[in-house]
């Protein structure tokens, strides 16, 4: 039997699978193809990454919770962030260059290695299941006259088949063009990333699209499917629809005593949480879904918080090495939503700070000038989960500054003019010395 560990881990990144690019740039020479390999046959580098890349998404996780209503939804794809991140770290020099290393968690790797492992961590998991649709697109736009390194564009498009050119962010057009671009990565379920105008201190534009569709192994009935409540964790409560699968729905039936193959969905409870892995398309990947623990229907002493909170690496192996072939019952809510989060605080909280900072940040092997530094890094996502299997899509996107945006600060007495601007004329003139409020 396969480790039922890999299988749900490669589950945790399904949404974060990097393909192709929609790049329109030449063709460029790609590392040797190496004959295909099974999920089962990573190398120990291609592992190492990957508990890497896992071990940061539940750090980055743990950090955007924290800092969330626990009433709000929250949906990312770590690996997204990985990979644009190990873009950067392609960019970076130096101290910044070791900052974005400890923040993945990667240190271990030379940037050579990083790249190797990704390209061919790509070709294995894109392939390993027919049935699930990933498609990923990555792009680097610098403004025009923001000159790339050579190395830095060979490079992305060598490993990461990214489109790297230049374009001018103060065309009517550009912000259009790059949110189109969004939406066709997307298959149109994030379709804006950019709002118009593009400030001009924005040196250049970073982004990873991910793609992910994939159909239940064992669908759920929709006749099954009934409105029902669904309890808030400020004690309110929604109503949602709620789907339902028995135990004679999501197994491959086997006789007393056999072994059940690794496509069967599988469960877990260790008396504070809960967990079910649902199968896709084949089985290479799946949905492991937690929740705490329940006592005759009553909420137990741990909430979803406290588990979050638990999520370190250590204790998501346990729990997935935990899982088993098992008789029970499934109540799920069908959802659709998305997400938005700016990821600035929880990378800097990660170690990566330096590379925000304009007066430290160096990205000498990006940019051909040298000055540049992380201005923002935003991800949107979209989560469509129902009876027949789940559809999700993000973009990562970093924004590098070269020129402090304007800064204005009315802390002290400023001036206020109000003025008709075809004629000129001044309808209103004052100092503000002392904002008071007057009812």
């Amino acid at each position: 039997m396969r480790s039922r560990v890999l299988t749900v881990i490669v589950a945790l990144l399904a949404t974060t699978l990097v393909q192709c690019s929609d790049s329109s740039q030449p063709s460029q020479p790609k590392p040797e193809p190496t004959p295909q390999r099974s999920v089962s046959e990573l190398t120990t580098q291609e592992l190492g990454l990957l508990t890497s890349t896992n071990k940061f998404g539940l750090d980055l996780f743990r950090k955007i919770v924290q800092s969330t209503p626990n009433t709000d939804n929250v949906f990312i794809s770590p690996l997204s962030v990985s990979y644009n991140l190990g873009l950067c770290y392609n960019g970076a020099k130096g101290e910044t260059r070791d900052s974005i290393a400890t923040t993945l968690n990667a240190a271990g790797l030379s940037v050579d290695e990083l790249n190797q492992s990704f390209h061919n961590l790509t070709d294995i998991l894109t392939q390993a299941d027919t049935l699930v649709q990933i498609k990923t697109a990555n792009s680097l736009l610098s403004r025009q006259g923001k000159a790339i390194q050579d190395t830095f564009t060979e490079t992305a498009r060598k490993y990461y088949d990214a489109r790297v050119e230049e374009i001018d962010f103060q065309a009517p057009w550009a912000a259009d063009t790059i949110n189109a671009w969004v939406s066709r990565s997307t298959n149109g379920k994030i379709t804006k990333m950019i709002e118009p105008p593009i400030d001009a201190s924005v040196a250049a534009i970073l982004m990873n699209a991910i793609y992910f569709k994939g159909n239940w192994m064992f669908p759920f009935d929709t006749a099954n499917t009934k409105d029902d409540t669904f309890h808030l964790a400020d004690g309110s409560q929604a109503v949602c629809r709620m789907m339902f699968m028995d135990e004679l729905d999501h197994a491959i039936q086997i006789a007393p005593g056999e072994t059940a193959p690794d496509t069967n969905a599988t469960f877990y409870s260790n008396g504070y949480l809960a967990a079910v892995s649902l199968p896709y398309g084949r089985g290479d990947y799946r949905m492991t879904i937690i929740i705490p623990w329940t006592i005759w229907g009553e909420p137990g002493f741990m909430t979803i918080e406290n588990i979050i909170d638990s999520l370190t690496w250590d204790n998501w192996q346990t729990w997935v090495a935990g899982l088993r072939t098992s008789e029970f019952t499934v109540r799920l809510p069908r959802f659709k939503f998305g997400y938005e989060v700016t990821l600035n605080d929880a990378l800097k909280a990660l170690g990566m700070d330096i590379a925000f900072d304009p007066t430290r940040a160096n990205f000498g092997n990006l940019f051909v000038d040298g000055i540049g530094w992380i201005d923002q890094v935003k991800q949107k996502s979209f989560i469509q989960v129902d009876e027949h299997g789940t559809e999700a899509a993000a973009v990562t996107q970093t924004i590098f500054a070269d020129a402090a945006p304007p800064y204005m600060d009315c802390d002290r007495p400023f001036l206020i003019v109000i003025h008709e601007d075809i004629s000129g004329a001044i309808l209103f003139i004052g100092r503000i010395a002392n904002p008071v409020w007057e009812e």
